[in-house]
């Protein structure tokens, strides 16, 4: 990329319906480590665009004739900079499937959520919108009991968890309905009695003209 210093790149992710993934971006530091630096959730028909900015590196006979000139303490130093940030320059991109990631904390066996699109909706919905730990929607039971038991039982927590979303979600929107209704029939009343201070003040005003035209 030494030579494309005006070259525009752009990283593109996009997920189809009723899927989900997580997307990390980082650098390796080395063959076998991979160290994230952002990650971002894409989802249902999600498209994310990220630019990406290039700080290009000297080449290697570009950086050599650089450092010729200078004395070997100097030249040492240099050579460990351009370690450094080569070590840290190698882009790389991981892409985690959140469902398998979803079997193994909810303890369902694999392949268990592959079929179930509004469960798996509503997990992600409780964990990124809600935040509910996932101890309220693991498997507790014995652990030979079927894959059907296994997953009818997180189902029943899920339910649990999601009518009690509703229920709250039907109560903020009471409260906030009686608030809306107080505040217009306090503006209402406010109206009026300004109206009849304005209507009084008139006919006072009218009063003393008269008298003032009487006398």
């Amino acid at each position: 990329f030494s030579s494309c210093t005006s070259m525009r790149l752009e990283l593109s992710a996009r997920a189809r319906q009723f899927s989900c993934f997580v997307l990390m971006v980082g650098t390796l530091p080395s063959k076998d480590r991979f160290e994230p630096a952002h990650a971002l959730i894409v989802q249902n028909k999600d498209c994310a665009v990220i630019p990406l900015l290039l700080d290009p590196l000297p080449s290697a006979k570009a950086f050599r004739d650089a450092i010729e000139s200078l004395s070997p303490e100097q030249q040492e130093f240099a050579r460990a900079m351009r370690a450094m940030q080569l070590q840290s320059t190698l882009f790389a991109v991981a892409v985690v499937e959140i469902k398998p990631q979803l079997e193994q904390l909810l303890k369902l066996p694999a392949g268990s959520l592959t079929k179930e699109i509004k469960l798996t909706q509503d997990l992600v919905r409780l964990f990124i919108e809600f935040q509910v730990p996932c101890d309220l929607m693991t498997y507790d039971g014995p652990e030979d009991a079927s894959s059907e038991a296994k997953l009818s039982r997180v189902k029943e927590y899920v339910k649990n968890l999601m009518d009690m979303v509703a229920a709250e979600k039907e109560k903020e929107a009471a409260e906030a309905k009686v608030r809306m209704e107080t505040a217009v029939r306090n503006r209402v009343i406010d109206d009026l009695d300004e109206s009849e201070d304005s209507e009084l003040t008139v006919s006072t005003t009218s009063r003393s003209r008269s008298s003032k035209s009487f006398r």
